[in-house]
């Protein structure tokens, strides 16, 4: 795994019988391309190809950031900055590790490191249905800030507009 920066103390798989993992917060690299790309498909009606995954890796105002346990990346956040306000433009966790708190980890692990790059407002948008993501962002410190009538292509759904500030 790439340069692991922070661990979680305390968290196992919920599943009967199993070991405690090793959960690992830390930014993505190029090598786990292929599994963004499996994340994302497995979740996302509007998938991300390699090729946007690719770009968003060079991408210098991208911030890109995964979760990992035992060294298999399980989710991932992508941000883009600009000055001092980031705009998160993925969120996605493989469905199989979903329900553990591992994706409210991954948001405040990202949280974190835009307060330590001095970021005061990250926005995002989230589909109008997705009521549990809506509450992990709320738990989070996200206020709703307003409504995109018709954004999503796949459905014509609205996105809900959330706003975190420090």
């Amino acid at each position: 795994m790439q340069n692991p920066e922070a661990k979680l103390p305390g968290t196992e798989d919920k599943r009967a019988g199993a070991e405690t993992e090793a959960i690992q917060l830390a930014p993505v690299s190029h090598i786990w391309i292929e599994r963004l790309v499996e994340i994302d498909s497995s979740w996302n009606p509007r998938h991300w190809s390699l090729q946007l995954f690719e770009r968003e890796l060079v991408n210098p105002a991208a911030r890109m950031r995964g979760i990992f346990v035992d060294d298999l990346l399980v989710g991932y956040l992508i941000a883009h900055v600009v000055l001092d306000e980031a705009h998160i433009v993925s969120f996605g966790l493989d469905p199989e590790w979903r329900g553990r708190g591992l994706g409210k980890s991954l948001l405040k692990d990202f949280l974190r490191i835009a307060s330590l790059e001095h970021i005061t407002s990250v926005t995002l948008e989230v589909r109008a249905s997705n009521l549990v993501a809506q509450s992990l962002y709320q738990g989070a410190g996200f206020v709703v800030c307003g409504i995109r009538r018709h954004y999503y292509s796949d459905n014509s759904e609205d996105a809900v507009t959330m706003r975190w500030t420090r």
